[in-house]
């Protein structure tokens, strides 16, 4: 191959580098334990150095951490999505139904990763695990918004981290099980009737999802 044949090697800015060597430790921390993951691997797998990976991030921790923010930003942008797609008059049980699709899929694409989070966080960073409690929080402010409900009033925050808390355990199980097709409605199902139960609790006189 002649010098005028090759294709130029495209220089990448520092916003895409950083999200490509964020996709990389995505990929490789889904792979792999924590402990059992190198920066200088994540930096090959990106096309990057280690050297630069260590300017961005700091260190292993801070590159996770950094991971984790990235990969729950895009979790809650696929959220706001799907509920868009539905339209102004969609209700509250109709956007926490596509809500949980868009939560499960998300789950299916780096089961591992996802599940260390919620079933051995002694195995991370605990700045991880601050971005993890964030985003949380900002799932539970997205599901009061859905039904109009006051998102700071105690008595929601203890009903929706009660249902988040069976979401991420229901998602376990349903890994643990294969994670199978067949097996998503079930989960929805269950979600969404902790949920009816939970908001009944808070707002009695909120219809519930066989009211439509």
């Amino acid at each position: 191959m002649s010098e005028s044949d090759r294709v130029p090697r495209r220089r990448l800015g520092e916003a895409e580098r950083r999200t490509a060597l964020l996709e990389a430790a995505r990929h490789a921390f889904d792979a792999a334990e924590y402990s059992q993951v190198s920066v200088a691997a994540i930096a090959r797998a990106a096309g990057a150095s280690e050297a630069l990976a260590h300017r961005y991030f700091g260190s292993k921790a801070g590159l996770y951490a950094a991971m984790v923010e990235h990969a729950l930003g895009q979790l809650l942008e696929r959220h706001r999505e799907a509920d868009a797609a539905l339209g102004p008059d969609a209700d509250g049980w109709a956007r926490a139904r596509a809500g949980l699709h868009v939560y499960l899929d998300f789950v299916a694409e780096g089961p591992n990763g996802w599940a260390v989070l919620m079933r051995s966080p002694g195995s991370v960073p605990a700045t991880a695990l601050a971005v993890r409690d964030e985003g949380r929080r900002a799932y539970r402010r997205l599901v009061a918004d859905m039904f109009a409900l006051p998102e700071n009033d105690p008595g929601v925050v203890i009903a929706l981290d009660g249902y988040l808390g069976l979401v991420e355990a229901a998602c376990l199980a349903w890994l643990e099980d294969g994670g199978r097709d067949v097996m998503r409605p079930v989960v929805v199902d269950v979600a969404v009737a902790a949920l009816t139960g939970a908001l009944r609790t808070v707002s009695p006189g909120l219809p519930g999802p066989d009211a439509a």
